[in-house]
């Protein structure tokens, strides 16, 4: 017994891939392609990542200092940006504060000091040894003890060669460096940690010093006791926030610029990429249209390519990036790159959009293809 067609049993439909097709007829234009995008978002998570890293360096020491206040001068509003002298006697008079369980009289400023014909940017911290406020943690060596001993960060450490045992010459005088600091450096600056008193000597203010930190168990209470009695405290946040803003405008249009740039390098690439498909492959999309092929797949059509072909840029642009990382912080160890869920989202979200705009000049051509192309 023959049976009919209508016997048979049905057959899953199934559709031709034509997008991964497209993208694979020629291998080395998509690789090339893919290697385009994913140097555009590694560039972008770089410099997000860069931004990040800059902004935990500006606010280390506030980070490490566990304080919840910091008295300064009135007018102060950070802790890197301003000169700021009080009265050492202010530390008692905080002390007596409601709620405050411990203070440290810290003394700040920039130098720039000389080694070897290098200039290292550095900032000063003198502090009492045995209170808060000085070196958080000593890789090598120790921590300063008396009046002509400093710790150094160890970018200060890696630009210059010195080392504990070494002299270095701050304002004029000479001091031994006994110990290396760790985590205790900034975007291309160092910090440097001497006694409180040795500050006094270099810089000729005794009796003063420039900001009071404090720990507070009931910082509400403390806060409005500091005011009362009219004193100037900034929370650890703000000074922190303020030293953030030290960055300024220019830095940070400058990275816009950089995000911006990059973002459309990639979204270029992935345009003409599937452009240049759509281009060369005319008179199959002109057969798809014959067929009855409606707009709304045909733009699914270019969507799936430049979706496939932002996917593998993403894979790309990761190993670029780690790749990079490794370079950069090798090369050069004062730029800190720090990956946060934030960076990562606002790349992905970038990706996304790069990828729906690209298909604005594909989705015209193709909109352009006659079916008459298909029988020319």
């Amino acid at each position: 017994m023959v049976s009919s067609p209508s016997d048979d049993p049905p057959r899953r439909r199934r559709e031709v891939p034509l997008s991964r097709r497209l993208l694979l007829a020629h291998p080395r234009s998509f690789a090339a392609s893919v290697g385009g995008v994913g140097l555009a978002l590694m560039l972008i998570l770089l410099i997000q990542g860069l931004s990040a890293g800059v902004d935990s360096r500006v606010v280390v020491y506030e980070q490490h200092s566990h304080a919840q206040f910091f008295v300064a001068q009135p007018g102060t509003t950070s802790f890197l940006g301003a000169t700021s002298v009080v009265p050492k006697a202010t530390e008692a008079e905080v002390r007596r504060q409601p709620g405050v369980t411990w203070t440290a009289a810290v003394r700040g400023f920039f130098t720039v000091p000389e080694v070897g014909g290098t200039r290292v940017p550095s900032y000063v911290v003198g502090w009492t040894p045995g209170e808060r406020g000085g070196p958080w943690a000593i890789g090598k060596g120790r921590a300063p003890a008396a009046d002509d001993e400093v710790a150094i960060g160890r970018g200060f450490a890696s630009r210059t060669g010195l080392g504990p045992g070494d002299a270095v010459e701050l304002l004029g005088r000479s001091f031994e460096v006994v110990g290396l600091a760790d985590d205790a450096d900034m975007f291309m600056a160092s910090f440097i940690f001497m006694t409180h008193d040795a500050t006094d000597t270099l810089l000729h203010q005794p009796a003063t010093t420039s900001f009071v930190l404090v720990g507070s168990s009931d910082p509400p209470a403390t806060a409005a006791a500091l005011h009362t009695a009219g004193l100037h405290a900034l929370t650890t946040e703000q000074i922190g926030a303020n030293d953030l803003g030290l960055k300024g405008q220019a830095y940070s249009a400058a990275l816009g610029f950089v995000v911006a740039l990059a973002f459309g390098v990639g979204m270029l690439v992935i345009a003409l990429t599937i452009y240049a498909a759509v281009t060369e492959h005319a008179r199959d999309f002109g057969i798809i249209k014959a067929i009855g092929a409606r707009p709304a797949r045909l733009y699914r059509l270019v969507l799936t390519q430049s979706l496939v072909l932002t996917t593998a840029g993403l894979g790309a642009g990761a190993l670029f990036f780690w790749v990079g990382r490794r370079a950069l912080t090798s090369l050069r160890p004062q730029f800190a790159i720090t990956v946060t869920a934030h960076s990562v989202g606002i790349v992905l979200l970038l990706a996304i959009v790069m990828a729906l705009a690209a298909t604005a000049l594909p989705a015209r051509r193709l909109a352009a293809v006659e079916p008459a192309a298909a029988f020319r």
